[in-house]
């Protein structure tokens, strides 16, 4: 029978994938590799937004072995997607079988889509650096901001889920929530067109996984005080 702590221990196993798959992909995501405009730290983030195929050649420019290096990148983010939407998944399933809030099953929707956004923006930006390569088509760079706006807009809806089951989980549960809660106008701004907030709206999101990935290590044997734990004592 599925419980909030083999939730628990479900979101730390898949939260450790995701910090190895992170540290994998930025060796294919080099932060500061090719033009990147003024206004991003990231290249990644950078080709996300591109507004048009010149945006995104210019970032390149003609760099072969970048474009190569980035398509695979595309390719393993595939396997990062599953892996994050799973650590938000499992954390809001387990706040349901902890705390039996709407929210938590909110949550795991919206991890849902973020990873289905996510995957039709890695096939946008596949076709982008085949484009770039000489054979394929450009995509159609409006759909792939679609794509975009939909993955950062849910990852912050379903980490936004989880705040009320970390609120009160000490040190790591308030740094969570802190880092959530300023996650959510950096990334409402970032799609607005304020690309200068892409930079705080990627740190609040690696503060908060790593705090949540934590928290979640702490207590994968049990929340004291969850509906979980009661029935376990009936």
């Amino acid at each position: 029978m599925f419980s909030a702590t083999k939730g628990f221990r479900f979101t730390g196993a898949a939260g450790l994938i995701v910090i190895l798959l992170a540290i994998l992909l930025s060796f294919f995501y080099p932060a500061g590799a090719g033009n990147i405009p003024q206004e991003f730290s990231a290249s990644i983030i950078a080709l996300e937004f591109s507004s048009s195929f010149s945006d995104a050649s210019l970032l390149f420019d003609d760099n072969t072995a970048l474009i190569q290096r980035f398509h695979t990148g595309h390719q393993l983010d595939m396997l990062f997607l599953v892996a994050y939407s799973a650590f938000l998944a499992f954390a809001n399933l387990s706040g349901w079988y902890a705390q039996r809030r709407t929210l938590s099953l909110i949550g795991i929707i919206a991890a849902g889509i973020a990873a289905s956004a996510d995957c039709a923006e890695n096939l946008q930006l596949m076709q982008i650096t085949d484009a770039l390569l000489g054979s394929a088509s450009a995509p159609d760079f409006w759909l792939m901001r679609l794509y975009v706006s939909t993955k950062f807009l849910m990852i912050s809806i379903s980490m936004l889920c989880l705040i009320p089951l970390l609120w009160n989980q000490g040190f790591l549960g308030k740094t969570f929530c802190a880092a959530t809660l300023l996650l959510a106008p950096a990334t409402l701004m970032t799609l607005s067109g304020y690309f200068l907030f892409s930079s705080a709206m990627t740190l609040m999101t690696i503060v908060a996984w790593l705090c949540l990935l934590l928290w979640v290590l702490k207590v994968r044997n049990g929340l004291p005080g969850s509906l979980d734990e009661a029935q376990d004592s009936h």
